[in-house]
């Protein structure tokens, strides 16, 4: 008694790509995404402590020094010489909007009140410096 076939089976003989390319997309799309999410909040500053803070309101533009004297405006970095005037572009586009300096705790007071001093330069009116609040205000 035989139970085997005479003839030789293949298995796979043509695999069909179509449900692995689709499992390689999502994770591409997964992992870009998840990527971008991650660099939000790429830089690292220290804010100064306060007891009672309240967060910003309305339309903000952010200017961040870094303990390494670098300047960013809006999460992209800037030269110094360069500030006055793209804060100036930035205010033009909107009427209303205030500027949050997140300053490094470390760095100098001189330094700040420079930042300061370009901003008001550059025609803003509302100034403000970021703090980490124990408490906030509602």
């Amino acid at each position: 008694m035989n139970f085997r076939s005479s003839r030789r089976q293949t298995y796979l003989e043509s695999f069909n790509f179509s449900s692995l390319t689709d499992v390689v997309m999502q994770l591409l799309i997964f992992f870009l995404l998840t990527f971008s999410f991650a660099n939000t909040m790429g830089m690292n500053v220290t804010l100064p402590k306060t007891s009672i803070g309240a967060p910003p309101v309305g339309r903000t533009i952010s200017v961040t020094l870094l303990k390494e004297k670098k300047i960013f405006l809006n999460d992209q970095e800037v030269p110094k010489e360069q500030l006055t005037a793209r804060i100036a572009g930035l205010l033009a586009s909107g009427a209303g909007q205030q500027i949050v300096v997140r300053a490094d705790k470390d760095l100098l007071l001189q330094e700040v009140v420079e930042i300061l001093d370009m901003a008001k330069g550059a025609g803003a009116t509302r100034l403000f410096i970021a703090t980490d609040a124990e408490k906030e205000l509602k």
